[in-house]
């Protein structure tokens, strides 16, 4: 083995199951960006994300491979496991986008690693609920909607590159199985808010994806009420703009959380990968408020423009973190 392929296969070692964070949530504000009518700006984030996605997933690979174990301890940890969701997230964002750039090979590709990627990551969340039982529960945190948001995904992903009815039918089995999931999961974490709160330490930017998979519920029924025909009458009139309401009301809730975490009890903000997790929702939140026809044009755009002020400002802070990050380590003979 050659001294680059020995480093390279030592740096996948420490990779978290959660590092495709910065491409979902890159992906979906390219997206908002598109939706908004910013195209070069939209295409310069898909290709930032589509620049991340590859090495991440080639060192993912490499870490199945050689780092058998580690991988397999993160997927027991009920603080780690739900992050391997991140991977059918970033896939299916970035299949959704490319297809709508009309590269749906690559829509199709990708398609094909997000579908397995969700059913690994949900066979070792399954292991580790059997083997943890309540000590998991009493640490359910935002994290666990990531299960949501990656199924979700898979229904826009299906949505967008595979036609036809049976299609059609998949990917309204799907979005129906995220909702379950969804109120399963918030009756999870609510319970552990009520029983076993947090405080300050815990109560991260994760608890965004609460907002973030409500979010991402919302957008593929509505690609699934206007561009493949299904929940057009009925519910889909109903259940769609109370899923809106249900996001625009966690707003507030999770910006007081953060406002009583850095200012009351003076947490610093510094860079953390779990501020990924305000980006998606943000950009999120922006798309799906973009796909619904009733609401005014300057709201939707106030909503993008939020989301890139939160990629802008969490990107800085990836950036003074690389650049300094050297000067605090340890000098080593």
């Amino acid at each position: 083995m050659t001294g680059a392929a020995a480093r390279i296969r030592a740096r996948t070692a420490g990779l978290a199951p959660g590092c495709f964070a910065p491409v979902m949530a890159t992906g979906i504000v390219s997206r908002a960006l598109d939706a908004a009518g910013a195209h070069r700006p939209a295409v310069l984030l898909l290709a930032v994300a589509a620049a991340a996605f590859v090495p991440l997933l080639a060192g993912t690979a490499l870490r199945a491979v050689h780092h058998r174990d580690r991988l397999a301890a993160d997927l027991a940890h009920p603080a780690r496991a739900f992050g391997a969701f991140t991977l059918t997230a970033a896939a299916g964002v970035l299949a959704t986008r490319l297809a709508d750039e009309g590269a749906r090979p690559a829509a199709l590709a990708l398609l094909a690693v997000a579908a397995p990627g969700w059913a690994l990551a949900a066979a070792g969340v399954l292991r580790m609920l059997r083997r943890h039982g309540r000590t998991a529960l009493a640490r359910t945190d935002g994290t666990w909607f990531l299960a949501t948001v990656g199924l979700q995904s898979l229904t826009l992903t299906v949505t967008a590159t595979l036609p036809g009815p049976a299609a059609a039918g998949l990917a309204c089995a799907l979005w129906l199985a995220g909702l379950v999931l969804y109120g399963l999961t918030l009756a999870a974490v609510a319970h552990r808010l009520r029983h076993h709160p947090p405080g300050a330490a815990g109560l991260g930017p994760a608890y965004w994806i609460t907002m973030g998979a409500v979010a991402i519920s919302l957008l593929a029924g509505a690609r699934l009420q206007y561009r493949v025909g299904l929940l057009r009458h009925g519910p889909g009139h109903v259940l769609l703009p109370a899923l809106w309401l249900w996001a625009t009301a966690l707003l507030p809730v999770l910006l007081a959380a953060g406002a009583w975490r850095h200012l009351h009890r003076r947490r610093p903000l510094r860079y953390e990968p779990a501020l990924w997790c305000i980006v998606f929702p943000a950009g999120m939140y922006a798309t799906a408020t973009a796909a619904l026809d009733p609401l005014p044009r300057p709201f939707t755009r106030a909503a993008t423009v939020c989301a890139l002020a939160a990629w802008t400002a969490v990107t800085a802070l990836l950036l003074h973190h690389r650049a300094t990050a050297p000067a605090r380590l340890p000098v080593r003979p």
